[in-house]
């Protein structure tokens, strides 16, 4: 079996922007892409939580169906990429099948799924690279840099790519672990903004102008800028997302993954309010410890963000991120929401065995990708107007 990458982990998210810490992925790996087709109408409906957990999907599949921790993987909101060794690829288009499946009979939403070869990511001159961000308790969370990552979702969208598509049929997928029991993050400072930021740089595998944008915000914000906040985190019971939860193990059994999930939901809130251990669950530990198991903030060929701020200091963040478009440095999207959503991927409680995907509510890391597309768009920079919902 392919040993695990061996990468020096960083504490400091400022490390993402440092190459030093960054390895090759082997050039014999694959990489493992979905997408949700058309979010953008989806959303538009209210279906935003159904688009995350979709985009969700991809990656519990993945890696469920390898059995390994130490793959690399990033959400993006509507979809999510996982780099895999050569052995675990019939397994890993297996799941992807049946996530795609699962999407369409569950969900009502198509995904569609693609298995780029490292080595096509070469051939295109682009390179495959990832960094350990330890979220501060031994969970890792990879970020990517090279231009791979973002070719490979290129190529998953486009007729580019069609000879990498995973054709629908017949496949199954392992969800455990899936799940969206908390409910919606209300900003403790009012806004939430989400933001996506693309460089124009592509002479620098990790261009400079990330970091630089990065400590802008922080200057404008400060260090506590994350919507996770154990102020933040509240439950209810039922669940809201019981139903979902139950859905996505498909029908077979739907009933009894119902009431355990009440049965959870019961315990957790009974642990939470009282203090008590329940069956070994201590749901206020596990509560504190989801702040730093958060994907608030991560580097894949782009910067992404969501973020709890005033509204004056998305504002200013704007301008900022504004003028570095304008004089054509990067391209950048933003969202603002009202609150931010998580789902979560809970192998176990333990410090090592969670993790959770953060986006903006009502659209979030999509519609700030749709805003990026427009600024791309062949137009005059001062010509450019804000569009609703950005």
């Amino acid at each position: 079996m392919t040993a695990a990458l061996t990468l020096p982990p960083f504490t400091d998210f400022r490390g993402a922007f440092d190459l030093a810490h960054y390895r090759a992925v082997p050039g014999d790996w694959s990489v493992a892409v979905s997408d949700v087709v058309n979010s953008t109408a989806a959303i538009s409906r209210g279906r935003y939580k159904d688009v995350n957990m979709a985009g969700a999907a991809s990656i519990a599949a993945v890696l469920n169906a390898c059995g390994r921790e130490d793959l690399p993987f990033a959400f993006g909101g509507d979809g999510g990429i996982v780099f895999v060794p050569p052995e675990f690829v019939p397994l890993c288009l297996t799941a992807l099948k049946g996530v795609q499946r699962m999407s369409a009979d569950v969900l009502d939403l198509k995904l569609r799924s693609s298995l780029i070869p490292v080595a096509e990511l070469h051939k295109r001159g682009r390179e495959a690279l990832v960094a350990m961000h330890d979220l501060g308790s031994g969970r890792m969370l990879a970020m990517l840099a090279g231009g791979g990552t973002e070719v490979a979702e290129l190529l998953c969208k486009s007729e580019a790519g069609a000879e990498f598509a995973v054709a629908a049929g017949e496949g199954e997928c392992d969800l455990t672990g899936l799940s969206c029991r908390w409910e919606p993050l209300r900003p403790e400072r009012g806004t939430v903004l989400a933001l996506v930021v693309q460089s124009r740089d592509r002479t620098s595998i990790l261009p400079e102008i990330y970091r630089q944008i990065y400590a802008r915000i922080g200057a404008v914000t400060g260090e506590n800028f994350s919507p996770v906040k154990r102020s933040a985190l509240s439950t209810r019971w039922p669940p809201r997302g019981m139903s979902l939860e139950a859905a996505l193990g498909g029908r077979k059994g739907r009933y009894k993954r119902l009431r355990r999930i009440m049965l959870e939901g019961a315990a957790s809130l009974v642990s939470l309010k009282s203090g008590k251990v329940l069956g070994g669950f201590d749901a206020r530990t596990y509560r504190d410890s989801v702040p730093r198991h958060s994907d608030y903030r991560k580097y894949a060929d782009s910067l992404r963000m969501v973020i709890d701020c005033t509204k004056d200091e998305a504002n200013a963040i704007r301008a900022s991120l504004d003028a570095e478009w304008r004089r054509g440095a990067i391209d950048y999207g933003t969202h603002i929401a009202s609150a931010a959503l998580m789902t979560c991927f809970v192998r176990d409680t333990k410090e090592t065995g969670h993790v959770h995907f953060v986006d903006g509510a009502e659209g979030g890391y999509a519609l700030a990708a749709l805003d990026l597309k427009r600024r791309m768009a062949p137009q005059t920079r001062e010509g450019y107007t804000e569009r609703g919902g950005t």
